[in-house]
């Protein structure tokens, strides 16, 4: 039985229909005689942000994290983020929609991260890439080149929050929440030609 937990972003109900506008493409899109995917459900979407680690006391351990997510929430402003493509990683089987380019829910992965560290808590490397999984495949096939097909502008997908999800096997249980309050992300630096 699973005992993760973890940082994330879940979709609102308009996210969650964006999303459903994707699977239904996928599904649309799988060539005949191609794996048979295993579909998420949609209360099972989410962006993981960091992965603190399979904990035996999550509770006594989400009770270390608040303190620590607090201000990270406080640094980063509602945002929005877009599909830029579909991808399968053999390692996993897992399907993902990976995000365009986002400084903002780079900057809240990398603000949780920072959180659970400041907590005290070394968080597990599984993934330091934003994504969601839509679905699985087996293990360890070839490249899937029919997921590129697949349009995957579904529009924006708004953060307002993050939560701290638990996973007893089958389902996320929310163990806390924490709203975006943030004022706009600082431009990043730019060095000038020196020729």
């Amino acid at each position: 039985m699973s005992r993760a937990l973890f940082p994330a972003w879940r979709p609102s109900a308009d996210g969650r229909a964006a999303l459903a506008r994707l699977v239904e493409r996928l599904q649309t899109a799988r060539p005949q005689g191609a794996p048979l995917l295993q579909l998420r459900r949609p209360d099972q979407w989410h962006v993981t942000l960091c992965f603190v680690g399979d904990m035996p006391a999550p509770q006594a351990t989400a009770d270390v994290l608040a303190p620590a997510f607090a201000p990270a929430a406080a640094r980063i402003p509602p945002h929005a983020w877009r599909v830029d493509r579909l991808a399968y990683w053999p390692q996993s089987g897992a399907v993902v929609a990976l995000p365009a380019a986002c400084p903002a829910l780079q900057a809240l992965c990398d603000a949780s991260h920072d959180a659970v560290r400041r907590a005290g808590i070394a968080p597990a490397d599984r993934t330091s890439r934003p994504h969601t999984t839509l679905a699985f495949l087996d293990r360890g096939l070839p490249p899937q080149p029919w997921l590129e097909t697949i349009d995957c502008d579904i529009g924006p997908l708004a953060v307002d929050g993050f939560e701290l999800l638990f996973n007893p096997g089958g389902r996320y249980d929310a163990l806390g929440s924490w709203a975006l309050t943030g004022a706009a992300l600082p431009e990043p630096p730019r060095q000038d030609a020196l020729f």
